[in-house]
């Protein structure tokens, strides 16, 4: 938890930056500023551009302040960072956790690569993306957008609103709202060319963008861009040493040793599976395991690359999965396959039309175009305790002649062989995901000082994945299991008596060794999958917005309106996928659909203008009447207020009830399954590879969130700190019947710990193994978030030196909390990510930018530090309270290290006369080459979303501006 003292020392002690481009100005364009809190622009300093302002925040237009906070982040940023997409330059901001991009998808099929927008750790869904204050289609069944699909290069402004949305945008914006604001009024041709790799020669890049504007005649403007973009992506775990020093979770016998029950250490190979199989425990003929562990005759038996017995090197701390030291090296199936940065390719195009068919009537039409490709390979085949193998009965022909010997002379009729199918190779899924939208809009001004607007949107995406060489679970089974029949090698169910389980196409698979098997074998144990899901969306709408009367402070101003939204899905894939019926990988299939009614209101009364007790005084209110026909009807309101007692200082406050109601995927979507590593508390941490099960629930409500913030700007006009803007909001937001997923490791945890009605979402064997987790989507849980957003810019000539601009943008989140019923879990501060669980946040995050201009040439530093923090909320370290070895839950680090990252871009202006202006630029990402901190995580060794896993990298291009 962060105090107001903190706030101010942060405030205090922290500053960076804000700059323009020289080369716009140059060329006598009006270029937005980095990063704009539009409530404070009517006080803002005379360098800042104010023309045609759309205020996001409200839908009462550019003459009114809204007392939601907003931050805008212009297309300048970009430009000053070498960032070549905006999704990733929002992504760095700290209000938004970064939860999806090409770092994040490790082994996970979907939406490859998609760059998703998760405001304030809420999660992508509860945050609305909208293009020129209309939503924009979903490009996944959750309903997210992936951002990857927004052409960067036409962009004006990106506008994020945080509190009270829901009223004035509806659905979905329970965290805020982001839109990207298009600049309508191009002119010009534009241009980008740049490429760029890590210093190590990998993380490729290539992007190129052209877009421009124009008018034809005096009432009709034009605008278009096209954007291209392709990403190598980064190798496998063993191309970083910070990753390759297989850092894990090793369990240990609470207190033995004098060590506590998890161990976060490096060297971890796996104890109970080789690339060839390693033989882990052996049964007689009645199915009994014969002695114990230490004494079993066969445990410890490896099998070599060409299939040969040998002895397998265990190390210490043996566990059912780990183990410190040992063999397996670089070989471990839990991460050494796993890609740190996925390949992806896009497309993004869009163009639009303004045309004023009469002095008072506009229409727009626009139509857009984005493809995004990725490829990711999936989790390699594991299996330590034969629940997919099977057990190895004794007339199986591959069992190598000194094995089965020794099988004989100690009454072992079968064996459990652990294995990590390298030789098969990872599954690998390449997925693309296509959009199209087009709006129709028509505008009329009815008079002096009202106007009607009315539109209709289509927006269609359609997704496919492709995945190949998947392991087939029921087909491997069958192949493992093989005898010796009449001189033949045959699968048993070809052998056995019963000719209803016959298959003729069943090959049989020797696992003992790498690529023993007959490609026969390997092409009947794999397949390929296949899934193709089509989201359309169909909205129209319209809004009538004046002036009702004139009070002494000024207009009361109203909107009104009504928007028809039908969303649909529908998918297909193969019957494989549809039953689970591959290892990792599998498509799912869904289709389902909503019809949404709505009705909404806003109203601005001005109380105060130049009073003795006030310089300015306004109210604001928003109601929105919502008709799902899934869940029925809501109600959301808003309520605000914005106060300055002189010029320069504003004060502002909200007040909001926002909902969510459930999407088609968390109402008709299918049943996933995945393998993942665990750990069992109530067998004392032991360590286990069970399946997970993820899917949608059909029972699903409206979840319900109430915010509130409040806040104060500050923007002189005239005196020493005219250049400077500063603006601190507080915000909290509670969720009620909040949807999600808990995450397995969060299910068993809880369960442990007394929260009986998860216990029920766990299936376990006669060991009290844990086979399934369910972790279906449930209302169950409440949400609390609250903290402060802070932004500071300065502006400082320098006389014959130039100028610096100079920006700070900071967030200090004091709790980011799930309720279930067992307690509460606050995940503020947590920095590491363990796989199966719920993400956290850093207590803080600073952004800042600190801009110099000279003439002709711009260099620009962005720094951004996170502070040190836990590894996971569940673990107690030796620096925290009520640590003891002897807890299940007790860890030997719980401490993630912060880190602070510099950029350096340096950008060189030429103006050739003519309106033709060019720039050269070269960027240096992490100039420090800072690793991540080395700790477990979803996709090898660290939290690679939250830190950086690529180190030092170089990017060089250049632009041109052609036009006035």
């Amino acid at each position: 938890m962060r105090t107001n003292a903190s706030v101010l020392a942060i405030v205090g002690i922290t500053m960076a930056t804000v700059s323009h481009a020289a080369a716009a100005q140059e060329a006598g364009a009006s270029v937005p500023p980095q990063s704009v809190d539009t409530q404070a622009i009517e006080t803002a300093p005379v360098h800042v551009p104010v023309t045609d302002i759309v205020v996001t925040g409200t839908r009462l237009g550019s003459n009114f302040s809204a007392p939601t906070p907003v931050t805008s982040i212009g297309a300048e940023r970009l430009d000053a960072l070498g960032i070549t997409n905006v999704g990733e330059a929002l992504n760095q901001l700290p209000s938004f956790r970064a939860s999806s991009g090409p770092a994040a998808q490790a082994n996970l099929g979907g939406n490859i690569g998609a760059r998703l927008l998760d405001l304030r750790g809420l999660d992508p869904q509860r945050t609305l993306v909208l293009v020129d204050g209309k939503r924009f289609v979903p490009s996944t069944v959750q309903g997210s957008v992936d951002t990857n699909l927004i052409p960067s290069s036409l962009l004006r402004t990106v506008d994020v609103v945080t509190g009270g949305a829901s009223a004035a945008y509806g659905s979905d914006a329970v965290a805020g709202v982001v839109n990207f604001v298009l600049d309508r009024k191009k002119e010009g041709l534009d241009g980008e060319f740049s490429a760029g790799m890590s210093q190590r020669g990998d993380d490729g890049n290539l992007f190129a963008s052209l877009s421009g504007g124009m008018s034809l005649g005096d009432r009709v403007h034009v605008i278009g861009a096209v954007e291209y973009e392709k990403l190598e992506g980064l190798g496998t775990c063993t191309s970083r040493s910070w990753c390759d020093s297989q850092t894990l979770i090793l369990g240990n016998t609470p207190g033995a040793g004098g060590l506590p029950a998890n161990l976060i250490v490096g060297g971890v190979n796996t104890s109970t599976m080789t690339p060839g199989g390693l033989i882990n425990r052996s049964y007689n003929a009645a199915g009994q395991a014969i002695g114990t562990t230490a004494t079993d005759p066969l445990r410890g038996t490896k099998f070599l690359a060409d299939g040969t017995p040998g002895q397998f090197q265990y190390g210490t701390l043996v566990g059912p999965l780990f183990m410190l030291g040992g063999e397996g090296q670089g070989r471990n199936g839990f991460i050494s396959a796993l890609r740190l940065k996925v390949p992806l390719e896009r497309v993004s195009s869009y163009g639009a039309v303004t045309a004023e068919l009469t002095d008072d009537v506009t229409l727009s039409a626009d139509l857009s175009y984005g493809r995004v490709k990725g490829t990711v390979d999936g989790a390699i085949f594991r299996d330590f305790n034969g629940t997919l193998l099977g057990r190895i009965k004794r007339d199986n022909p591959f069992i190598p002649a000194a094995v089965a010997s020794a099988m004989d002379a100690n009454g072992v009729a079968s064996f459990i062989l652990g294995k990590a199918a390298f030789d098969l190779g990872p599954g690998r899924a390449t997925s693309t995901t296509e959009t199209y939208r087009g709006v129709l809009g028509l505008e009329a001004r009815l008079s002096d000082t009202w106007t009607v607007n009315g539109f209709y949107q289509y927006g269609r995406t359609n997704f496919t994945q492709r995945a190949t060489n998947l392991v087939n679970l029921a087909k491997l089974l069958k192949a493992v299991d093989a005898v010796q029949s009449g001189g033949q090698t045959l699968c048993r169910i070809n052998a056995d008596a019963i000719a209803s389980n016959d298959d003729a196409a069943c090959a049989p698979f020797n696992p003992f060794g790498e690529g023993q098997y007959s490609q026969a074998a390997a092409a009947y144990v794999t397949g390929n999958g296949r899934q193709r899901t089509i989201n359309e969306q169909h909205v129209a709408g319209v809004d009538l917005r004046g002036e009702l009367f004139d009070l002494p402070a000024g207009p009361v101003t109203v909107a009104v309106g009504a928007e028809y939204r039908r969303d649909t899905v529908n998918g297909t894939a193969d019957p494989i996928s549809a039953a689970n019926g591959f290892y990792a990988l599998n498509g799912s299939a869904l289709s389902g659909g909503v019809t949404v009614k709505e009705i909404f209101g806003e109203i601005a009364v001005p109380v105060l203008r130049d009073s003795a007790i006030g310089y300015a005084l306004d109210l604001n209110g928003a109601a929105r009447r919502t008709h799902y026909s899934t869940t029925g009807s809501v109600t959301t309101w808003k309520a605000g207020i914005t106060y300055e007692p002189v010029e320069g200082i504003r004060l502002r406050g909200t007040r909001s009830r926002d909902i969510r109601a459930p999407n088609i995927f968390e109402l008709f979507g299918p049943q996933t399954l995945r393998s993942i590593g665990l750990s069992d508390p109530l067998n004392g941490g032991l360590q286990t590879n069970p399946f997970v099960m993820t899917g949608s629930n059909p029972d699903l409500n409206v979840e319900k969130a109430d915010s509130w913030t409040g806040g104060f700007v500050i923007a002189p006009r005239h005196g020493l700190f005219r250049n400077m803007r500063l603006s601190v909001d507080y915000y909290d937001i509670k969720v009620a019947d909040a949807i999600g997923a808990l995450g397995a490791q969060t299910l068993v945890n809880r369960c442990a710990q007394g929260a009986t009605s998860f216990c029920s979402q766990i299936t376990r064997d006669a060991n009290n193994q844990i086979l399934q987790v369910r972790d279906v989507i449930l209302n169950s849980n409440a949400l609390k978030t609250s903290g402060y957003d802070i932004e500071l810019q300065y502006r400082q000539p320098i006389g014959p030196w130039g100028e610096l601009n100079a920006q700070l943008i900071a967030n200090i989140t004091q709790e980011l909390t799930t309720v279930d019923s067992l307690g509460a879990v606050d995940r503020a501060g947590q920095t590491g990510l363990r796989t199966g669980t719920i993400a956290g946040v850093p207590d803080y995050v600073l952004d800042g930018v600190l801009t110099w201009t000279i003439g002709k040439f711009q260099l620009t530093g962005h720094g951004r530090y996170i502070p040190s923090g836990i590894y996971w909320t569940n673990f107690v370290g030796p620096d925290q309270d009520d640590y003891a070895v002897t807890l299940p839950n007790s860890v030997d680090d719980n401490h993630v290290p912060s880190r602070f990252y510099l950029d350096m871009t340096a950008r060189l202006n030429v103006d050739t006369g003519n309106g033709r202006t060019f720039q050269l630029f070269a960027t240096v990402n992490n100039l420090l080459d800072r690793d991540p901190p080395a700790m477990p995580g979803p996709a090898g060794g660290t939290n690679q979303i939250l830190f950086d896993p690529v180190g030092r990298a170089f990017k060089v291009g250049a632009r041109f501006h052609f036009g006035q």
